[in-house]
């Protein structure tokens, strides 16, 4: 009888359940006295403040809307008519009966719920109106965590274990003034804390039940005592299964090598298994294995180390398959891939093809999913998602000199799907104009050949004079190589510096009138920078020649480097910036154009000055320009948000001038800023403050780029 009672309370539709026997005069009978759970057809809440039904609802998962069928036979079990027709009507949500356990989760689940948010000591009790469950809920008060205490720590400060702890003490600088509890995250922390010390040699450490006291109210004081044992030493690390590489070539490749004698490292193990494997997918074993064993001596205190290669298959690219382009068409994507069907496999081919992709700037994300298809071969998904590429400028206005005007500009990145860039400008007004077509065609030829031109006309008023300005240019670049390109272009400009005033440049003065200027240059570039938006690996190095005669002339060189370097020493998120420029130009037999001057300061060189304040500047402290340029640029960045936000320290040195030794009298800023990745374009906002900026020069500026710099 026991067993069937069991069996029925399974069921969990009923509140209670009594059995007896009653003698009859043709023997005996079995009674069961069944008293049911009601069928709930509304949940109520009683008591809750901190939080709406609604909010307790969607917490619990309760279904208010839709029916399903729920109720089951147990197995090899025969059930009366009754039962069986409510058995096969409960519904998921309302409208059906919940048994205990269920009451009893839901419970829990509100529990949760108010401790999440620091409430503790809450009760929560129920009962039935009618058809409706009601949860009565007592809240209690509210705490928070006041107090971290760690005892028995003798070789990792109390700062070191905290840091890796989810659960934070209260701590006014940091803006912690009410830090929650929550238990479930403080038992993960104690593995967190366990890991660390097996991560320093503490392979036996222990950690007692973390002890919990609210004092006054409204404080936790949570104490966590620890026995860190002995620590182990490396006593020898073996490779094992190393067969297409020698153990030396694998252990040079460590900057901290595991030697024996050293303290166990497990972060430095976990990185060193993560470098082998790295190596063996260069050769096409995109799979391989590495597995680390522990060989503990603890009587001496030592460990072996072993590290179990299993290389796995070599693969071959079948197919390449395209998908989440809506614009970019697939030769698109194709021709940037590096991998063909029937190529082995290359992990350092996939990862150049990561970054042809995101240099083109098209795609926010870029995703390569290997698909095994056969013992040797697999197909290659490509998944993108595509970013947007237009930019459209619109706006009016008007002034005594030149009267009203409309002008708007578009510029299309991908036209057409193509990987081609379309370049419009256009203006209306009685003075002003912008007008400006220009456009450059990717792979012409179905060669690696890009040619561009451009044709604009333009009058700006700048106040104190006016400049116009018509031209036309053409380029075309050849990929020579993979990362190097080389490139020519060609340029005419007519143009007219005019209404000059008292308190322009000196440089306008000097200049004022018609001219013509006729130039040609020539660069050599080599890129391998992962991703030209958030960049975290790579170098950029270009150098450049050009050369013009007319109204003018004059020749220059400029040479530009960029170096990004991620941390690869402590294995952090880091990544430090290096950029070099220097440029050099000098007139031929004439005077040289102001618009090929160099002008140093600003958001793009030395930041924290006004534009072109870093060189000579005139008497009402306008830019001079200068004939030579030196600017270095050195920052250290990291990501607070993934994809989306990064924060960067720097310091800038350089200077213009027009002799004299290149690294004299350098001037210094430093700042801070942030840099977030906008679908529109990346946003730059910094704030930089220059050292040893000269009297009466302004020696601090908040800027804001829309575009790149670093």
């Amino acid at each position: 009888m026991a067993i069937t009672l069991k069996e029925l309370y399974k069921l969990g539709y009923f509140e209670n359940i009594e059995a007896y026997t009653r003698f009859t005069e043709n023997g005996i009978d079995l009674v069961f006295v069944f008293k049911e759970l009601p069928v709930v057809q509304k949940i109520e809440f009683e008591g809750n403040k901190a939080f709406s039904d609604e909010e307790l609802l969607k917490e619990i998962g309760i279904e208010t809307e839709g029916r399903a069928e729920t109720g089951k036979i147990l197995p090899f079990a025969t059930v009366g008519p009754e039962l069986a027709r409510r058995l096969s009507t409960l519904k998921k949500g309302l409208g059906r009966v919940f048994s205990v356990d269920e009451i009893n989760q839901i419970i829990m689940k509100i529990k949760k719920v108010y401790e999440k948010e620091g409430y503790y000591n809450v009760k929560v009790s129920y009962y039935f109106k009618g058809n409706t469950l009601v949860f009565k809920i007592d809240e209690g008060e509210k705490a928070y965590i006041d107090k971290i205490i760690i005892n028995g720590n003798k070789h990792l400060s109390d700062r070191e274990i905290k840091s890796v702890m989810e659960i934070k003490e209260r701590n006014l600088f940091f803006l912690r003034f009410h830090p929650r509890f929550d238990r479930d995250v403080l038992y993960e922390d104690l593995e967190a804390i366990k890991q660390l010390y097996i991560d320093k040699g503490f392979l036996e450490v222990e950690i007692d039940e973390p002890i919990v006291e609210l004092k006054e109210g409204e404080k936790y004081i949570i104490t966590i005592n620890i026995e860190e044992g002995p620590r182990y030493r490396i006593k020898k690390v073996e490779l094992k299964n190393n067969i297409y590489y020698t153990d030396e070539e694998l252990f040079s490749l460590m900057k901290k090598p595991l030697k024996p004698g050293m303290f166990y490292d497990g972060k430095l193990i976990r990185n060193f298994q993560k470098v082998i494997s790295d190596k063996y997918a260069e050769l096409g074993f995109i799979f391989a294995n590495v597995k680390v064993e522990k060989l503990i001596d603890r009587k001496k205190k030592e460990v072996i180390v072993d590290f179990n290669i299993n290389p796995g298959t070599r693969f071959y690219v079948d197919k390449i398959n395209i998908s989440g382009n809506y614009e970019s068409r697939d030769y698109v994507i194709r021709r940037e891939i590096r991998l063909a069907p029937g190529d082995l496999f290359l992990r350092d081919k996939l990862m150049r093809s990561y970054s042809r992709l995101y240099g083109l700037g098209f795609y926010d994300m870029v995703n390569f999913q290997p698909q095994v298809k056969s013992e040797k071969d697999m197909d290659l998904n490509v998944q993108v998602a595509e970013r947007f590429t237009g930019q459209i400028s619109l706006g009016a206005g008007y002034s005594q000199l030149t009267g009203f005007s409309l002008f708007g500009s578009i510029r299309k990145g991908n036209f057409l799907g193509t990987g081609d860039t379309l370049g419009i400008s256009l203006s209306i007004g009685s003075e002003y104009r912008n007008n400006e077509i220009s456009y450059l065609h990717k792979w012409a030829f179905y060669k690696p050949v890009d040619l561009g031109f451009s044709i604009y006309d333009r009058r700006v008023d700048y106040g104190t004079f006016i400049s116009t300005r018509q031209g036309v240019s053409t380029n075309v670049s050849y990929e020579f190589k993979e990362y190097w390109r080389t490139g020519v272009g060609l340029s005419a400009v007519k143009g007219k510096y005019s209404n000059i005033q008292d308190a322009a440049p000196d440089y306008i003065k000097r200049q004022a009138g018609s001219y013509y200027l006729y130039s040609i240059y020539t660069y050599i570039n080599r890129n391998s920078v992962d991703n030209p938006i958030m960049p975290t690996r790579g170098t950029d190095f270009t150098l450049t020649f050009k050369t013009g005669t007319g109204t003018w002339d004059f020749y220059k060189f400029v040479f530009n480097a960029t170096a990004y370097f991620p941390d690869k020493y402590f294995h952090t998120d880091f990544v430090f910036s290096f950029r070099l420029r220097y440029g050099y130009m000098e007139k031929i037999n004439k005077e040289v154009p102001i618009d090929e001057l160099f002008f140093v300061g600003g958001d793009f060189t030395i930041r924290g000055f006004d534009y072109g304040m870093a060189g000579p500047y005139d008497t009402n402290l306008n830019p001079l320009g200068s004939k030579q340029q030196i600017v270095l640029n050195y920052q250290l960045s990291h990501p607070v948000v993934e994809r989306f936000l990064w924060a960067y320290a720097f310091t800038d040195m350089g200077k213009g001038f027009d002799r004299g030794n290149p690294l004299s009298d350098l001037f210094y800023s430093v700042g801070v800023g942030i840099k977030l990745i906008t679908p529109m374009a990346p946003i730059d906002i910094y704030y930089g403050k220059v050292l040893n900026a000269p009297e009466g020069i302004s020696d601090s500026r908040l800027g804001f780029v829309l575009g790149t710099f670093f």
